[in-house]
């Protein structure tokens, strides 16, 4: 991502009184992780929270996934996820601070889809991942949960909605009768790491409209 892409986002949260710095980084460039990780703490003097966002998607049959495809999708949604968490969490171990790392998944973990085989088996990746290090990490006082979108209304998903009969198809199997917002995904990111939420960890909150309780 080129770093002028973050100053809207920077500008918006300075604009509510809060600090913002803009660090570029991508995921499959393993190697950078630790000095990102690095110049955040360098700006803010302390890390208390990461939020794992970053995610490609692919929809596509399983019989016509390709290896480039498959290395695509993975590099992003799950390994560079991985040690990304991996190198926050060493962070926050080195400088004996509790904190708290919530990765955003996917309903794509929890229920099987047709052409989405490959994007649910990396968000489903992260589910795991988020029980393992609850349990590996809760002594060094480290949360991890996850987050689990279903049908978000989003500007990437404008060009689906406007196909005929997609998004009336779509209500048609979500119990509320509605796309779920932006904010109300941010909203479960931000308790998450609240101390209201000090007693969860390895827990993934679904966020569905009630689909994946059919």
């Amino acid at each position: 991502m080129q770093p002028s892409r973050l100053d809207p986002v920077c500008a918006a949260i300075r604009a509510t009184g809060r600090r913002a710095v803009a660090i570029a980084l991508d995921l499959r460039e393993v190697g950078d992780l630790e000095s990102a990780i690095g110049r955040a703490a360098g700006a803010f003097g302390r890390l208390d929270v990461l939020v794992n966002n970053a995610g490609v998607p692919l929809k596509v049959p399983a019989l016509d996934v390709t290896p480039e495809a498959w290395d695509a999708v993975m590099a992003t949604n799950l390994t560079g996820t991985f040690f990304l968490t991996q190198k926050f969490g060493a962070w926050l171990a080195r400088e004996h601070r509790p904190g708290c790392i919530i990765s955003v998944a996917s309903t794509h973990a929890l229920v099987g889809m047709a052409d989405r085989t490959v994007y649910g088996i990396a968000k489903a990746g992260i589910l795991q991942m988020t029980r393992m290090l609850a349990i590996e990490w809760a002594p060094l006082g480290i949360r991890v949960n996850a987050v689990a979108p279903g049908r978000i209304d989003t500007a990437a998903r404008a060009g689906s909605f406007k196909q005929p009969g997609y998004l009336e198809s779509a209500l048609g199997r979500i119990p509320l009768g509605r796309l779920g917002l932006p904010e109300e995904v941010a909203a479960a990111v931000a308790y998450l790491a609240q101390p209201a939420a000090a007693y969860v960890t390895g827990q993934t909150l679904v966020l569905d409209g009630g689909v994946t309780a059919q």
